[in-house]
């Protein structure tokens, strides 16, 4: 049963991958050269979407008279993420299919398995 809601979820997404393209949402990075995997560009329309997305989000974050907006850089001094507890407090273990080299979180298969990962230690 747990298959079969997998298999409708992912027809469900490609359906949605189908139609956001010929909407013109978006398009696969690259996809004239071939393509690359996970990495989309955004159309006419995607374009439109994010910025107002992005405007509604910023409203609504910065919206009280306490709080005020940056715009800081994503590359930082390796301190900055040491400090903020980024470097020692996440951890994605990946499993690898030794047949097709493909790698996955192992949370996510456990997920998919039905298993309640929330709370399990490493």
């Amino acid at each position: 049963m747990e298959n079969n809601k997998s298999i409708r979820r992912l027809s469900d997404l490609n359906t949605l991958v189908s139609l956001s393209k010929r909407r013109g949402f978006v398009f696969q990075s690259s996809e004239i050269y071939g393509g690359l995997a996970s990495c989309w560009d955004y159309g006419p329309l995607g374009s439109l979407m994010k910025l107002n997305v992005k405007k509604a989000w910023w409203t609504a974050m910065t919206r009280r008279a306490d709080i005020v907006g940056i715009d800081a850089a994503i590359l930082m001094h390796p301190s900055v993420w040491k400090a903020s507890g980024h470097v020692a407090g996440f951890a994605d273990p990946l499993v690898e299919d030794l047949k097709t080299k493909k790698r996955y979180r192992a949370d996510h298969l456990l997920e998919d398995a039905g298993v309640d990962v929330k709370g399990m230690k490493l």
